[in-house]
């Protein structure tokens, strides 16, 4: 599979969650880990997209600590918490749709960060792909901020 149709995935993700984000973890061209509808405080507040799909990944394959390789697809560009993560498990790539900014334009406020500065601090290089079918995913986060405050 290629990379548009693995965003698309994690975009599709976070069209079926409780909140507008999804992500997966794909190892050796197999997805291992999806966030699938438990995200954002689901549990804890803790609980992003990318946590999520880390810790399905960790369990689903054994992989705790195992995840130097892989690559991340976000529906949306990881905040400063869940970039840690990704650079703790020495992630290879990361791809993302939407931006920070647009999340917080469109669904709620996010603390906007220079991811690229973050990606210093790897232990490896980590290749970073942005806003890749971030159309796509700027209308999940539209459609789910009308829906949440119309609910309101």
């Amino acid at each position: 599979m290629t990379d548009e149709q693995y965003i698309d995935i994690a975009i599709e993700i976070s069209k079926n969650a409780k909140y507008p984000y999804g992500a997966i973890v794909v190892k050796n061209g197999e997805i291992i880990g999806r966030s699938d509808d438990k995200t954002l405080m689901e549990t804890s507040m803790y609980s992003h997209a990318e946590l999520e799909a880390i810790e399905s990944a960790s369990k689903n394959k054994n992989l705790y600590g195992d995840l130097k390789g892989a690559t991340m697809y976000v529906s949306c560009e990881p905040c400063m918490m869940c970039m840690g993560a990704i650079l703790y498990e020495e992630f290879d790539k990361l791809v993302y749709a939407a931006t920070l900014q647009d999340s917080n334009d469109n669904y709620c406020p996010e603390m906007i960060t220079n991811i690229d500065e973050l990606a210093k601090y790897s232990k490896n290089t980590l290749k970073i792909i942005k806003e890749l079918h971030r159309e796509k995913a700027v209308e999940v986060l539209k459609l789910k901020g009308e829906f949440d405050n119309y609910e309101k």
